[in-house]
């Protein structure tokens, strides 16, 4: 009944979101670009992820290299939120500078810009859809068992205790396969991004490695790389996961849904958002991706006074991310919501029973 009520609740409420214009209660402030504000993100998380680094080389024993991943991961997370910018336009008025931006932001991951960009795009248009969304997109139990041995032990290990190697999984299906998309342009963006990323990045660990063979490679590419996606899974996993938070089916969903009532803004300490660049001022941002990150705090105070109580906001905690981990594993056709693969199935309601692929992560 509980289910049934939660359910019920956040139905009503996509129909009172039917037919309004979100964007316009932000001001037309929001949207300026200011360059220098950009760039001076860019160089602080490129300066933070070499601190990173330098700790490690600093660091007299090897405990102290995952603390140093984390910190060096969290200068790269950054850059991605900078690139994330970068896709979306909003980083400089230049889609030259956007794109050039953008892929060197994602340097660190070794992550084509454009591939990501795409896949990014379609998370966007698709938002905690359960048929069409590309981003932590759950699957019924009976879908789960209809997949192959290697896709089930990768379903349940970024589902649960290997979570923090999610986006690694999403990086690797959708950053290197131009025929994931189907418009030719598309393609041939990709196939540039990868190009650029080999033609930079392998020499790059060609000399790391000559320099210091494949330790040299585990400490100061391997490692960060892990450290960045640690991060760029837990944060992406919280903003659309929740037990009260379901993926909808196409019937109940609608654009708005997917825009206000969808997304969860996590509060971190100041120096986290500073960091990470307003990235989880999120309900904002999906409302309107056009919009900088300095500007999304006001953006995000426009839409909590003209909607109060839509904007779901809470504090960060670890017992948060533990209960996504553990509870929001598999898609119950029951109930509309979440289960945990331990849970016994239960007679479908008509809500829907959707038989859709996993989605790339």
């Amino acid at each position: 009944m509980e289910n049934a009520t939660v359910m019920q609740k956040l139905l009503t409420r996509v129909q009172e979101l039917e037919g309004v214009r979100l964007n316009e209660v932000i001001p037309p402030s929001c949207y300026e670009r200011n360059l220098a504000r950009g760039l001076l993100g860019f160089f602080g998380s490129y300066a933070l992820w070499a601190a990173g680094l330098a700790l490690v080389y600093a660091s007299p024993h090897w405990s102290l290299w995952i603390p140093a991943w984390l910190l060096s991961g969290l200068g790269g997370w950054g850059l991605h939120c900078i690139a994330h910018d970068c896709g979306h336009g909003s980083f400089s008025s230049s889609r030259r500078a956007n794109y050039a931006i953008g892929q060197l932001a994602l340097m660190p991951l070794f992550y084509p810009f454009h591939g990501w960009r795409h896949v990014h795009n379609l998370h966007h248009t698709h938002t905690n859809s359960l048929e069409r969304d590309t981003d932590w997109r759950p699957v019924s139990r009976e879908v789960y068992e209809r997949m192959g041995m290697i896709d089930r032990l990768i379903y349940r290990g970024t589902r649960s205790y290997f979570f923090w190697l999610g986006t690694a999984h999403y990086q690797l299906v959708s950053g290197f396969r131009p025929g994931y998309f189907p418009a030719q342009k598309h393609r041939a963006e990709v196939w540039r991004s990868i190009v650029v990323v080999f033609a930079l990045g392998v020499p790059a660990l060609i000399a790391l490695f000559e320099v210091g063979g494949p330790l040299a490679l585990l400490k100061y590419a391997l490692g960060p790389w892990v450290g960045i996606h640690a991060w760029f899974s837990a944060v992406t996993l919280m903003h659309h996961t929740s037990e009260d938070l379901p993926f909808l089916p196409a019937k109940t969903w609608t654009k708005n849904a997917s825009k206000i009532l969808l997304t969860t803004d996590y509060r971190y300490s100041k120096l986290i958002e500073l960091c990470t660049h307003n990235i989880n001022v999120h309900t904002a941002h999906h409302i309107a991706p056009k919009i900088p990150f300095y500007h999304l705090p006001e953006a995000q105070a426009a839409l909590k006074q003209s909607f109060p109580g839509f904007v779901r906001e809470k504090p960060f905690s670890f017992a948060e991310l533990g209960r996504a981990v553990r509870r929001c594993q598999l898609y119950d056709p029951a109930t509309g919501l979440y289960r945990a693969f331990s849970d016994r199935p239960k007679r479908a309601s008509s809500l829907v029973d959707a038989d859709v692929r996993p989605s790339p992560n």
